[in-house]
């Protein structure tokens, strides 16, 4: 992954898990189906939504194929907004990744794209659909599709717990500070140590160590609460 797009990544990575985690949410057990000619993706048991197709995985040859170079699946334009977006993005800003036909799958990670995604196009979430020789990326683009509420000091520290343990994020207090600037949240910082008041005027505190690694994590319920 090349600085720019990883800084991309941990700048949104935060947004994007909670983000995934509503979707989850929404979603909970269930399959899919994408119909191509309503460019829509079907949950059932749940809603359909329209999609925008980002690309495809491919199992055996382990690469990543962006839908905008994927001319041999005849993907209508109107899905290939959100591709060709951050296909001029790229080229605007210098992202290799985003302006390559065809990649090394190690080298653009559907779950790194993905909160990039998000984060750069304003997109509410994204779903990797598996299949048997082939993973779809599809990111969802409807109207109708509802917002997660705001963000309780309970949901914040899980999002934070998530992202740390299931996502390699190397500099924490970065992504913290990112992601409490794109909640419009203001912390109190001392030192290495912040504290900020979620929407339920919970206040969380995190502590940093020398490595910018989030070493505590922890919270306090308002008196009177």
């Amino acid at each position: 992954m090349t600085n720019k797009l990883q800084e991309l990544y941990e700048t949104h990575i935060l947004m994007g898990m909670r983000k995934q985690r509503h979707l989850a949410q929404l979603l909970g057990a269930h399959t899919w189906h994408y119909e191509k000619a309503a460019g829509t993706m079907a949950f059932s048991p749940g809603p359909t939504y329209q999609v925008q197709v980002l690309g495809t995985e491919a199992a055996d040859s382990e690469t990543w194929l962006w839908a905008w170079a994927n001319e041999a699946s005849q993907i209508p334009a109107e899905q290939l907004q959100a591709s060709q977006q951050l296909r001029s993005l790229g080229e605007q800003l210098g992202i290799e990744e985003f302006t390559t036909p065809e990649l090394p799958r190690e080298k653009l990670p559907a779950h790194t794209l993905g909160p990039v995604v998000l984060g750069l196009l304003g997109l509410p979430a994204y779903y990797r659909g598996a299949m048997d020789t082939t993973n779809l990326l599809v990111a969802i683009a409807d109207p109708k599709y509802t917002a997660p509420l705001e963000l309780k000091g309970t949901d914040f520290i899980a999002t934070l717990s998530d992202t740390i343990s299931n996502c390699e994020v190397p500099n924490h207090r970065f992504s913290v500070a990112k992601f409490l600037e794109q909640l419009g949240w203001s912390p109190n910082w001392q030192g290495d140590t912040l504290e900020v008041a979620a929407s339920d005027g919970v206040r969380v505190i995190c502590r940093f160590d020398e490595l910018n690694r989030l070493a505590k994590l922890s919270s306090r319920i308002p008196a009177g609460a």
